[in-house]
């Protein structure tokens, strides 16, 4: 009998969002968590924050855990895996990796055993539980564990199934993707300011645009095109700017963005060599 039902190997940003998500929504609470995390400041930080237990390593976490949630760098992901094999239970334990880059197969090899493996890649909105994450299932991935992993991110916002070869272009567009519209905010808002606007006011117009437009996209059943349209009247201010983005081949700038994100996804395929 385990102990805790998830165990957390890693806690970066993204491990947070998770932590922070299954627990702000009752899917999981503080008992029936365990974490572990190699930096001992950041340890401390998450038992202080979020008051979950605090394995004494990763051999702690594998023995007292049902399913091992794996959120450290893909430069690290070799050691954590081959440290976790000395103790890991294929017939009990389940992996749920959110390491970019790495594939099911990797680690079902790394692992040596017909290991229920399941790749998830989330993004920071879980946080919030305004998530999404795309989740790929292994060769091994047993239906239970699969189902485990469904709620587990339905509980930090939402998710889709994919296929693992596609898990790149996932990351590139949803999981880098809550930072380019980051980005296009902080130069939307920046130039209000650069036109007079209080900077406080000039945000709040911004991020409520934003998040309109976002319900507006979801639930209007309305194309995107057409909702440009109903915008940008003929000769109208939206359709100068419109006009301005097309000029300056505002897709090809995103094309590019995307296929620039997915490239490095893979490149870091490298690193587990």
């Amino acid at each position: 009998m385990y102990s805790y039902k998830l165990g957390m190997i890693g806690c970066g940003n993204m491990g947070e969002a998770i932590l922070g998500g299954i627990l702000d929504s009752g899917f999981l609470n503080t008992e029936e968590i365990i974490s572990y995390d190699i930096d001992g400041s950041r340890r401390k930080y998450i038992k202080t924050k979020y008051n979950v237990c605090i394995a004494g390593g990763i051999s702690d976490i594998v023995k007292k855990s049902r399913y091992v949630l794996l959120s450290v760098k893909p430069k690290d992901i070799k050691t954590v895996l081959y440290e976790l094999r000395t103790c890991f239970d294929y017939k009990v334990n389940s992996i749920i990796s959110i390491a970019a880059g790495v594939s099911t197969d990797y680690i079902e090899k790394i692992l040596d055993s017909n290991a229920s493996v399941i790749r998830v890649m989330p993004n920071y909105p879980a946080l919030f539980r305004k998530g999404m994450a795309a989740i790929s299932r292994g060769k091994f991935t047993r239906d239970e564990d699969l189902s485990f992993t469904e709620k587990l991110m339905k509980s930090t916002g939402d998710y889709v199934i994919i296929d693992d070869k596609y898990q790149d272009v996932a990351t590139a567009l949803s999981g880098s993707g809550p930072a380019y519209f980051f980005l296009f905010c902080k130069y939307l808002i920046k130039s209000g300011i650069n036109n007079g606007l209080d900077p406080e006011i000039s945000k709040k117009l911004v991020i409520a645009t934003m998040n309109g437009t976002g319900t507006v996209i979801a639930e209007s059943g309305i194309e995107l095109d057409d909702l440009i349209k109903k915008i940008a009247s003929p000769g109208g201010t939206t359709e100068r700017a419109i006009e301005e983005f097309e000029k300056k081949r505002l897709d090809k700038i995103i094309y590019g963005a995307i296929e620039s994100a997915k490239k490095k996804a893979n490149e870091l395929k490298d690193l587990l060599d």
